[in-house]
């Protein structure tokens, strides 16, 4: 998704624009958290500003990230639908400044759009139908409504309990 300052100037400053991206697996081998994404749509409207040389792009982006699940570790389909306002500079931005900065008068939205995604990925998430072991040799799953904790005495602290009968 490039787009060249004279492109945009032909198009009078102002387009819409609606393109699928696709990612390659490999982007997503060095994250944990995100085992891919399909699907991507992203569409919107640039307008061009010639006083400041600045393209202010709102941008939409639709599709479904592929999680591993938090409990299993299989994949979970999770739709996502972000909405962003994004400023291109094609001069040399000002550091402080939320802008990114065109390179060579040409504006790439696909960076943009990933770290927009990579923003919206969710800490965890579970499928639906996560079958998982209830206990095992030595564990347990607790849930909260089982409160026997109080009655339960560690053995290496029950001659304590003595020591406090007064």
């Amino acid at each position: 998704m490039k787009y060249s300052l004279q492109w945009i100037i032909k198009h009078k400053g102002t387009f819409d624009f609606e393109e699928e991206i696709t990612f390659p697996c490999e982007m997503f081998e060095k994250y944990a958290h995100i085992n891919g994404l399909k699907d991507v749509i992203v569409s919107g409207t640039g307008n061009l500003d010639t006083r400041d040389k600045r393209l202010y792009v709102d941008l939409n982006i639709k599709g479904t990230m592929i999680l591993p699940c938090a409990l299993t570790l299989e994949d979970v389909d999770y739709p996502f639908d972000i909405d962003s306002t994004e400023v291109f500079s094609f001069e040399k931005p000002d550091p402080l400044e939320d802008v990114h900065e065109a390179k060579k008068d040409v504006v790439d939205f696909t960076p943009v759009v990933f770290s927009n995604i990579m923003l919206e990925v969710p800490m965890r998430v579970v499928k639906d139908d996560a079958n998982i072991k209830e206990s095992g040799k030595g564990w347990k799953i607790l849930d909260g409504q089982e409160d026997n904790d109080e009655e339960y005495i560690d053995p290496r602290l029950a001659k304590l309990k003595d020591y406090f009968k007064q």
